[in-house]
């Protein structure tokens, strides 16, 4: 089983020192490390949000675009879904359900992000935030340009050929990275299949 982040505010962290929990000095929570019985913990466990994606591990993608306003490359990222992630799905009595894929995706769209996963972002990027756009009238967590600040919009990153995540040759699919994280992940967003990253 995966590690448990817990939320301990700095009064109580002896007291979950002493039942076991361990210090992540570099993401800078408390956690319950594999093997130890997470139930003594249950007043730190953090508030799962209402979700639409779900996995036990994720990836973090980062791959280079040119900037549609200042014309210079800059990084970008995103979340890599691996085989066996879960999204909502409705039957077809129009319950929701949570559905098995048996294949890779990239969220996109993506909201409600929880704070471990958040941590581990900033640690690799501080250009990659909730923003606003007038696109889909909506916040979401997106890239922005390391040189002039403006944003890259998911819809040109992830859904046009040829986009940052769409690549269209071997030369482009090279040139994304991956950074396997072997934590949960969740999140409101969409996902988008291509079969990048199928032995992540």
């Amino acid at each position: 089983m995966a590690r448990i982040n817990l939320n301990v505010p700095f009064s109580e962290k002896d007291e979950a020192k002493q039942l076991g929990a361990r210090w992540d000095a570099t993401l800078k929570v408390w956690f319950v490390p594999d093997g130890v019985d997470f139930s003594a913990f249950g007043r730190w466990l953090p508030t799962v949000p209402d979700v639409n994606i779900r996995s036990q591990r994720y990836g973090i993608a980062q791959t280079e675009t040119v900037c549609w306003k200042c014309d210079e490359l800059t990084r970008v990222y995103g979340f890599v879904l691996p085989p066996g992630h879960q999204t909502v799905e409705q039957d077809e009595d129009g319950v929701d359900e949570w559905y098995e894929h048996d294949s890779s995706a990239m969220a996109l769209y993506v909201t409600d992000l929880p704070p471990t996963v958040i941590a581990r972002l900033k640690l690799i990027t501080r250009h990659y935030y909730v923003d606003f756009s007038k696109t889909t009238n909506s916040s979401y967590w997106m890239n922005h340009c390391e040189n002039c600040g403006m944003k890259q919009g998911d819809f040109a990153i992830y859904c046009e050929p040829g986009g940052a995540f769409f690549p269209m040759d071997e030369y482009a699919t090279s040139k994304i990275s991956l950074q396997s994280v072997h934590e949960p992940f969740c999140c409101n967003g969409d996902a988008a299949y291509g079969g990048l990253f199928e032995d992540n």
